[in-house]
């Protein structure tokens, strides 16, 4: 089967649809969330300086990503924001990112013009927000931040961190996003990573929850066609394993980083890593800094041992009948295998 191609002609990496650097240039915060798979929070220090990130981001424009994602921390408590979305604008890149919204006000509207688009992330409607969040302010700012992008023409969308707390109150929230104009609602299952697992483990989705939020992730999109897309971080296991293109892609032969690992991940402390924030440290790529003075050839390298990875669990998926987060589970197998698991060139994709 050939892979699909996107408009351009560019043949499509892994499964997302544009090949992306999700950049953490901080790790401060004005929030400290219950479930942060980053561990942000106002104390926290780590941050990376343009001094990296330049070098950095030419090669990794060079080794064919084309959209910058920035999260944290919230992005827009970086110090060198506008210099640095302007550089990797100059290369090229689209750039997108994540915030709480607490500095989506007119007095910043200087930092909304580094983006193409911006989402607001949300954990529930009013009170489940706010829990979540820390802050008996949170969700008001929000949803403020959702009116102001609408007020000056900005793309945005809303993502939702979908707990059993939150599962109830996805239409509401579909709703009141679609009266603010938003483009598009990421429904994404809660990750036990970072503070979830002690802070937040109790509201976390069974496989029961998943199959139910898929159900309502498709019952909302086709209720709101043509008003706003909803989307769901869920498919099933075998449409995960039908997926030829991504597999093949993945486990291709190819000479660029891109094509093997989408997104790739910048920690706040300067770890590449593969797929996810916390994916296990044994299969980290390296560090930022060897992305400069042709230290590409050796992350490229170090990439070669997720083929093994993911051809074990394309395997492990075939034997499953359930709704899945594919990076979540990625995530989960690398830790359950415990180590690198070799990979045969001639081994069939299917």
């Amino acid at each position: 089967m050939t892979c699909p191609t996107a408009p351009e002609g560019r043949v499509r990496s892994g499964f997302l649809p544009d090949r992306t650097v999700h950049l953490h240039p901080l790790r401060r915060c004005n929030l400290a969330c219950r479930h942060c798979y980053s561990l942000s929070s106002p104390r926290a220090r780590d941050i990376l300086s343009m001094e990296v990130l330049t070098p950095a981001l030419r090669s990794l424009y060079d080794e064919g990503y084309e959209v910058l994602s920035l999260s944290g921390g919230e992005p827009m408590l970086y110090p060198e924001l506008e210099a640095l979305t302007r550089y990797a604008r100059e290369l090229g890149f689209r750039i997108v990112g994540i915030t709480n919204g607490f500095r989506v006000t007119p007095r910043f509207d200087h930092l909304l013009d580094c983006f193409d688009g911006l989402a607001v992330s949300f954990d529930g409607m009013g009170a489940t927000h706010d829990h979540v969040r820390g802050s008996p302010r949170a969700f008001d700012m929000a949803k403020a931040a959702l009116r102001r992008l609408a007020e000056i023409g900005k793309p945005a969308a809303a993502a939702f961190t979908v707990s059993r707390d939150s599962l109830p109150e996805i239409p509401e929230f579909v709703e009141m996003a679609a009266a603010h104009d938003v483009r598009a609602v990421q429904l994404r299952p809660l990750v036990m990573a970072g503070r979830a697992p002690v802070a937040y483990a109790d509201p976390a989705l069974s496989v029961a929850d998943m199959g139910r939020l898929w159900l309502i992730g498709r019952a909302l999109a086709a209720a709101y066609e043509g008003r706003l897309s909803v989307h769901v971080d869920l498919a099933h296991a075998r449409a995960i394993v039908a997926d030829d293109a991504a597999w093949r892609g993945m486990l291709s032969e190819s000479a660029r980083l891109s094509d093997i690992v989408n997104p790739i991940v910048v920690t706040p402390d300067g770890v590449l890593k593969p797929f996810t924030f916390d994916f296990p440290a044994a299969f980290d790529l390296g560090r930022i800094e060897d992305l400069t003075d042709g230290g590409e050839a050796g992350i490229r390298v170090a990439a070669r041992p997720l083929k093994g990875l993911l051809a074990a669990q394309l395997a492990d998926l075939r034997r499953r009948e359930e709704f899945i987060d594919w990076f979540a589970h990625c995530r989960d197998f690398a830790a359950a295998l415990g180590g690198v698991v070799r990979y045969s060139p001639a081994a069939p994709c299917r």
